[in-house]
């Protein structure tokens, strides 16, 4: 897209704010661009406003919106600070979603792994009876059912017909290393519930020292192993991609109370293995396009995770 044609679309997302916000009934004078990868997120300031508004980048992706919406509220009754959503609704055929701004106290977060930990704790207990399917795998509304499902279904995949052993995600010498590790899985001991799915200090805004911060961006929320979904993804992101320091886990599992020993580790490692897998097998089966990416991703990260098996 040319620099003309951003600059267009970019009034087009700051007219839709403005528009949006005075149809609640405010009077919006300035627009302020916060960032935002999967939905523009736009601050909008006036005499009686400081919201957030936010729509998505690609006006075809499905409405998340009234799932994330929940989520929010669900993570407030938990006792998690969550912004004021204000209104969710489509504006002109584009889903938007309004909330209040959330002022950034002087003080930066102290330990923000540690707060994402004890946050993450805290949402697992959310009631999800009246959750919205969006919430839940395409397993089903029973969380345990569906977990094993999910085990089943990888496990299951694992052959020599496997297309993505034939594609070179993984090597056929790996096969019998991969089942063991996917059957370890069989007798982890976990309870389930909400999950973020998308913690990161990026996400918490500071309200002053030793208060718990807010925490916000709940569009990836899901349903799953707790805490162990949110551990996996801080194990990938430190041991397979290296992205991040050995600190960050200490933290994240010090918040939410797991002992980070020899046991916990090699359940990370094996439920990492699984998601690499079936993050494949849903490209390959859902999305052409990423799957290359998400195939040589997986060849990657399980050569890492064999170099450190346990």
């Amino acid at each position: 897209m040319s620099d003309g044609a951003d600059e267009t679309e970019r009034e087009t997302q700051d007219a839709r704010a403005l528009r949006v916000v005075r149809e609640l009934g405010a009077t919006p004078t300035t627009v302020d661009r916060l960032g935002g990868v999967v939905n523009v997120v736009l601050r909008v300031v006036g005499d009686d406003v400081d919201w957030v508004v936010r729509s998505p980048v690609d006006p075809r992706r499905p409405d998340e919106f009234p799932v994330e919406r929940w989520a929010v509220e669900a993570a407030r009754t938990c006792g998690v600070p969550v912004p004021e959503v204000l209104h969710v609704g489509v504006s002109r055929g584009i889903p938007v979603m309004v909330s209040r701004y959330v002022e950034p106290a002087a003080e930066p977060v102290a330990r923000p792994w540690w707060w994402l930990g004890r946050h993450a704790s805290s949402v697992a207990e959310a009631d999800l009876t009246d959750a919205p399917d969006g919430v839940f795998s395409r397993f089903g509304r029973d969380l345990d059912h569906a977990w094993a499902a999910h085990l089943d279904y990888n496990q299951t995949a694992l052959g020599p017909d496997d297309p993505l052993l034939a594609d070179g995600a993984y090597q056929p010498d790996d096969l019998p290393t991969l089942r063991r590790w996917l059957h370890d899985l069989d007798d982890l001991e976990t309870s389930q519930g909400l999950v973020h799915g998308d913690l990161a200090p990026r996400n918490l805004v500071s309200q002053g020292a030793d208060v718990a911060p807010v925490l916000l961006d709940w569009g990836s929320a899901t349903t799953g192993p707790a805490p162990w979904t949110e551990l996996q993804r801080s194990f990938h992101a430190v041991v397979v991609d290296r992205e991040l320091p050995w600190s960050t886990l200490v933290d994240l599992a010090d918040g939410t109370g797991t002992p980070l020993d020899d046991t916990t580790l090699r359940t990370l490692h094996r439920m990492t293995a699984l998601r690499l897998l079936d993050l494949a097998r849903w490209a390959r089966d859902q999305r052409a396009d990423l799957y290359p990416t998400y195939r040589d991703s997986c060849a990657a990260g399980l050569a890492v995770l064999q170099a450190c098996r346990g």
